[in-house]
């Protein structure tokens, strides 16, 4: 049944805040919820991981009872006490042993996917297939190709497109990367995250191309209500980004943030949401409940073969972050002055 729930009967009843992405929750989930549980849930939304980041460094007690962390974060945070320590958490044992082992103790895994280019079909005769297209940038395509600011995913079509680690430290090769993206910034049309950006401009319609996350193709047909964009993975090694649910260790909500977790984890909940999502699951237990179609939808799971040779997002050296921060500011403000 949907609402059942092993964690506690006896909660009181009162409200969750939660910070995540936008469209990474089935309105179908947040009605099954409502039905079985008398707890509000308000939503709150950021628009890149170091945003995100940003505002748990700043403040000692969030104001958010459930947080989505990238896997990277989540390992970070769990040297401190700003979230639960969720280790013996029982129903993550519905997740898989690689997807646990990436969330770290102090979170649980809730969704997984793949890094690549999300593309308007209308707009974009050829499926890309290389990461240097969103660089060396067609003349078709000024003025209509999107980036994201984000300490790794900036850099990923340069450093790709130069056969380096997406990972890379060296500052030879940041630098590399760093003229290529210098090159390519006055034909970018925005360095905002595609979901966000179709939402907040009145010229989207000229995005026809943007560096995605596996799923945003959905999000983004379902928002302009047609089938025309499209998702490709660029040849080269896939990156992986995980996302993990986290309860913060400051909330007065603590027993009813890890209810609501739970019920996600419930194998037919996780198995509805990752469909309507549209995203890849880590649980497990939630595949029995899945149709062929999704479990071999390529824009949503990797082969077997490319998961084994995949990156998973992993933490990079304070001096990297740091080189890697003070590239993408002098990209922004360029972006920004142009005319």
């Amino acid at each position: 049944m949907l609402g059942a729930t092993g964690l506690s009967s006896h909660v009181i009843a009162s409200e969750l805040n939660i910070y995540l992405w936008e469209d990474t929750i089935s309105p179908r989930i947040i009605d099954a919820w409502n039905q079985t549980h008398d707890i509000k849930l308000n939503f709150y939304h950021f628009d890149n991981d170091d945003e995100r980041s940003l505002l748990m460094l700043s403040s000692e007690q969030i104001p958010f009872d459930v947080v989505i962390l990238d896997n990277v974060s989540a390992q970070i945070f769990s040297h401190q006490e700003t979230f639960e320590n969720l280790s013996t958490f029982t129903p993550n044992q519905h997740n898989g042993a690689m997807w646990q082992q990436a969330c770290g103790t102090h979170s649980v895994p809730y969704f997984w996917g793949y890094v690549g280019i999300a593309y308007r079909k209308s707009k974009v005769t050829k499926p890309p297939t290389k990461w240097r297209e969103l660089v060396d940038i067609d003349e078709t395509m000024k003025g209509h190709v999107g980036l994201i600011q984000d300490s790794v995913e900036t850099f990923l079509p340069a450093l790709y497109s130069l056969n380096f680690s997406p990972l890379t430290a060296s500052v030879e090769e940041l630098k590399q990367a760093y003229q290529k993206l210098e090159t390519a910034t006055p034909d970018v049309l925005t360095y905002e995250y595609a979901l966000s950006y179709v939402r907040s401009h009145s010229n989207s319609d000229n995005l026809y191309m943007s560096l995605s996350y596996s799923g945003d193709q959905f999000s983004l047909n379902r928002y302009f209500d047609n089938d025309d964009w499209a998702f490709a993975l660029p040849e080269g090694e896939p990156y992986i980004w995980v996302d993990c649910l986290a309860v913060n260790h400051y909330s007065p909500n603590k027993q009813q943030a890890k209810l609501f977790l739970e019920f996600l984890m419930q194998p037919e909940i996780a198995a509805i949401n990752a469909q309507d999502i549209k995203a890849a699951t880590p649980n497990a237990s939630a595949m029995v409940f899945m149709p062929d179609s999704y479990i071999k939808d390529k824009t949503i799971f990797l082969s077997d073969d490319l998961l084994t040779h995949s990156i998973i997002d992993s933490q990079l050296s304070s001096s990297n972050l740091s080189q890697r921060a003070k590239i993408i500011n002098s990209l922004i403000k360029q972006h920004e002055a142009k005319p």
